[in-house]
């Protein structure tokens, strides 16, 4: 499955990643569950590598600057992150309409509906932001 991220009111593009699909049969909750423990566990997995001095390959240094963020001093370590409470404050902001969620271009707005995937789909996430002074 490829994962898409959209900020709404940034220029900045859709950020493309391929993601490997849970066993069984697919609900939006699961889906945002697994998504979220993935992103949890590559978060740690950052986190183990700060501090450490790295030199960034040719490659490394193009995808950042695409991306628009280089860093090339060590960075503090973060906060400690709970899976499950991020994934408790993840389903908590779709609830609350904080972002939006389309499979293969369909809305998806029902959590424990199911959902047919196949290793090509697209999961789109787009995070929206308040207007200010409405």
């Amino acid at each position: 499955m490829i994962v898409e991220t959209k900020l709404i009111g940034r220029r900045t593009p859709f950020e493309r990643r391929p993601i490997d699909l849970p066993d069984g049969p697919h609900t939006l909750r699961g889906l945002l569950t697994h998504l979220v423990h993935h992103e949890v566990a590559a978060y740690h997995e950052r986190q183990a590598s700060v501090g450490v001095l790295r030199i960034m390959t040719e490659r490394e240094l193009q995808d950042a600057v695409a991306g628009g963020r280089v860093a090339v001093a060590p960075q503090e370590r973060g906060v400690a992150v709970n899976a499950d409470d991020a994934t408790r404050t993840a389903l908590t902001a779709f609830g609350d309409g904080l972002y939006y969620v389309f499979i293969d271009d369909r809305q998806v707005s029902d959590l424990d509906a199911p959902v047919a995937l196949r290793p090509d789909s697209t999961l789109l996430i787009v995070r929206l932001t308040a207007l200010a002074g409405g």
